[in-house]
């Protein structure tokens, strides 16, 4: 069995006969993505990027951390979109939500904390991380290609005074790694005069694309997370899809075809519905490759994500019987109860529902049974209220959650969102659409270069 897993059983016929029809071109747009012919091809770098180039690179990573002799608990990322988001995928889906305040219970490793900023403009929140470290022994990873997008900038500048405050400029060189451009940039500039180690972001790749390089690698491994199996996951879902004699049926290949069936008939919102809550920042990360990929020239699905059951509990009544423009697609587990999930090895730990001496909650037939069935139930029994309801539902499965399960679902989702951009006619490799808000705030701010601009904005405010 392969390590991602796709179903349509509750998908309408003829929209299953539509997405067939579909496959010709899915199958052009992704020979046109292997041989680097596609839209945008100069950013196709991702494609096959573990046998290429991700391997050594790891190899490099580790190395690199397992010669560090600098005490670190914490790991500040600094980075905003793919800069983080798929760092932060897998180290909640594998961390446990209470490690650092269990001490050392044997409940997984003990590993650094991670900590985010760059992510946002919150003032509160860069306040609350700097009264974190005040307690901790930081290591920074600063992540942007070109240091000068605001948010991360803004973050930076910060954390790095902070730093030297603290450490001293010497100690904080040591501290500080910069994820960025390979030849130029502010940030590379900054990191020579300062001497701070540095990764590339290798020019050939999106930053929506790039978790699988030292973008999302070295926090990883600096974290303790084990990045070879990341890497061996997605090359396992690439190798899949080279010389196959039936690539028409591969799961890539079929949840892109269904997908696109879907808005093509109407669907204009895409929920990545999940029953696990370690994954809702996988979720989080699928929301941006395919909300910046997709979303343009008035097109394409708007993703947006739900965890059950909690969300049945407030959106289940819109996604049952309010407007019927959505395709959900449902993202599971398939062996979750039967493993732990923060990076130790597998062992068993099973919850089941205890009985009683009274029936008050009128739980008695629920009584002995493992609470992740329920839970499974729980999510069967939704897609079919949600069919029923008149919601196309499609199913995506990884047996376990591990780094090889989470790398191929990288692999997978990256490769999909190609095939789905070729399907819509669009460029999956760039986001024109991101520039407007960073113009304006610029205008506003004062920015040299940009003042006639913030004289014209005042005046509609």
């Amino acid at each position: 069995m392969g390590l991602v897993q796709f179903e349509n059983r509750f998908f309408p016929e003829n929209l299953k006969v539509e997405a067939q029809k579909l496959v010709p071109r899915a199958l052009d747009g992704l020979k046109a993505v292997q041989e680097g012919t596609c839209r945008g091809h100069e950013f196709v770098g991702w494609y096959d990027w573990p046998k290429k180039e991700g391997f050594a690179l790891a190899q490099d990573i580790q190395n690199f951390v397992n010669g560090l002799d600098t005490y670190c608990d914490t790991v500040v990322v600094i980075g905003i979109g793919g800069s983080y988001l798929g760092t932060r995928a897998v180290s909640d889906a594998l961390s446990h939500s209470y490690g650092p305040f269990l001490g050392r219970s044997g409940r997984g490793p003990r590993r650094p904390l991670m900590v985010y900023v760059g992510h946002h403009l919150s003032e509160a929140g860069i306040l609350e991380v700097l009264d974190l470290l005040d307690d901790r022994q930081p290591i920074v990873n600063v992540i942007s290609k070109s240091g000068t997008t605001t948010e991360p900038a803004v973050a930076f500048r910060v954390i790095r005074s902070y730093m030297e405050k603290r450490f001293g400029k010497a100690e904080s060189s040591r501290r500080i790694i910069a994820t960025t451009d390979p030849v130029g940039g502010a940030l590379r500039k900054l990191a020579l005069e300062a001497g701070y180690r540095t990764f590339e972001v290798p020019p050939q790749v999106g930053g929506r694309y790039s978790v699988l390089t030292a973008v999302g690698l070295v926090p990883l491994a600096l974290a303790g997370f084990d990045i070879l199996p990341l890497m061996q996951g997605a090359d396992r879902v690439f190798a899949s899809l080279e010389g196959g004699t039936n690539l028409s049926q591969h799961p890539v290949i079929q949840y892109a075809v269904h997908r696109t069936a879907a808005y093509l008939a109407g669907s204009r919102v895409e929920l990545m519905s999940i029953g696990e809550p370690k994954l809702h920042n996988i979720v989080e990360w699928w929301k941006q490759l395919f909300g910046e990929s997709e979303g343009k020239e008035g097109q394409g699905l708007f993703p947006a994500g739900l965890t059950y059951t909690t969300d049945l509990h407030s959106l289940g009544q819109y996604v049952q019987e309010g407007v019927r423009n959505l395709l959900e697609t449902f993202l599971q587990i398939e062996e979750s109860g039967h493993l732990n999930s923060h990076g130790a090895q597998p062992f068993e730990r099973r919850l089941r529902v205890p009985a009683s001496t009274d029936n008050t909650d009128e739980l008695r037939y629920l009584e002995g049974r493992l609470i992740d069935d329920v839970n499974r139930a729980a999510l069967v029994a939704t897609k079919i209220a949600h069919f029923d309801g008149g919601v196309p539902c499609l199913g995506l499965s990884i047996p376990r959650l591990g780094e090889e399960a989470i790398g191929a679902l990288f692999a997978f989702f990256e490769v999909s969102c190609a095939v789905s951009a070729s399907l819509l006619g669009v460029n999956a490799f760039d986001q024109p659409g991101v520039e407007a808000y960073k113009k304006n705030l610029f205008g506003l701010l004062g920015k040299p270069g940009f003042e006639s601009l913030g004289q014209e904005i005042k005046k509609r405010l």
